[in-house]
């Protein structure tokens, strides 16, 4: 599978607006309904806890697909690839909460015989923790994000000490999620499990040249299948998903590291350095050394 394939337009793969956001709201708390404005896959600062309400959908964590359906939650750590997505007209609710890094800093402070970091609540590795809640948690956790939402329009002292009280609760909720195996796992149709395997594998295998036989010889499905099926389920064709994985290996590369463009290309998994740069241009509007200044700039 070429590289050379048209990727689709997208934006940087860093979500500035969430990282303005929590620089100056450090918790924030939203219930939302309605159709998802897909976004390409993007990170930002902070910790984000999904809380699927009602609908269906899927959720893409870096190299893991998990379902979405009323009573799921997703804890995505920060800077992690991610992206949600339900089919165009599907409604889906749920809550979302986003939780500054240094917030998580200042509630570890105030527990000091506890030898662990509070964020050992929320990490569950490296594409982060999916939960199943029993109808009784799900309650809870409706209950718990509905008066945290309501928190942060009270008072600001008031409001502050309510937001950290249900905040607390929240994280004595998803402490005892971790401690109970059968709440944990991708789950998802069989079909899902098929494409997250798929996804794993593209996600591992990035750098090297991907065909799609490659994919029919791994995995017992048709092409025509495999083809729908991955569109159906992420909202990416596998060519376009895999072109944005790439691109944005290459910009963490470009920004975290001083190696020669023509490596960052190669390691990202792009074997022809001027398609590289054409594909760069036209989907960032920036060179790649124009996106390492900039990057720098900004740290």
């Amino acid at each position: 599978m070429s590289s050379k394939a048209n990727g689709r337009r997208q934006r940087s793969a860093t979500d500035e607006f969430t990282n303005l956001f929590l620089a100056n709201y450090p918790i924030h708390c939203e219930l939302r309904s309605g159709a998802l404005h897909q976004k390409p896959l993007h990170r930002h600062n902070g910790y984000e806890i999904y809380l699927c309400l009602g609908g269906n959908g899927t959720y893409l964590v870096e190299d893991r697909l998990y379902p979405l359906h009323a009573g799921t939650l997703t804890i995505i750590p920060p800077h992690i690839l991610h992206h949600p997505f339900s089919k165009p007209g599907t409604e889906l609710r749920r809550c979302v909460l986003a939780v500054s890094e240094e917030y998580l800093e200042l509630l570890t402070g105030a527990c000091p015989s506890s030898s662990r970091d509070i964020t050992a609540l929320l990490t569950g590795g490296s594409a982060g923790s999916h939960y199943f809640l029993s109808a009784a948690q799900l309650e809870q956790a409706r209950t718990l994000t509905d008066s945290l939402e309501r928190a942060m329009t009270s008072e600001k002292l008031l409001g502050e000490l309510k937001t950290l009280t249900r905040f607390a609760e929240l994280l004595l909720l998803i402490g005892s999620l971790r401690e109970a195996p059968l709440s944990q796992g991708n789950g998802g149709s069989a079909d899902e499990r098929l494409i997250g395997d798929v996804i794993a594998y593209l996600a591992s295998s990035y750098r090297e040249e991907l065909r799609i036989e490659d994919l029919l010889t791994r995995f017992p499905v048709s092409r025509s299948r495999l083809l729908r099926l991955f569109k159906d389920t992420t909202g990416y064709s596998i060519i376009q998903f895999l072109t944005e994985y790439r691109m944005n290996k290459a910009k963490c590369l470009l920004t975290d590291t001083d190696l020669p463009i023509s490596e960052v290309a190669a390691q990202a998994g792009f074997g022809d350095l001027s398609h590289f740069f054409h594909l760069f241009r036209r989907t960032n509007r920036l060179t790649p050394k124009q996106y390492r200044g900039q990057a720098q700039t900004r740290q």
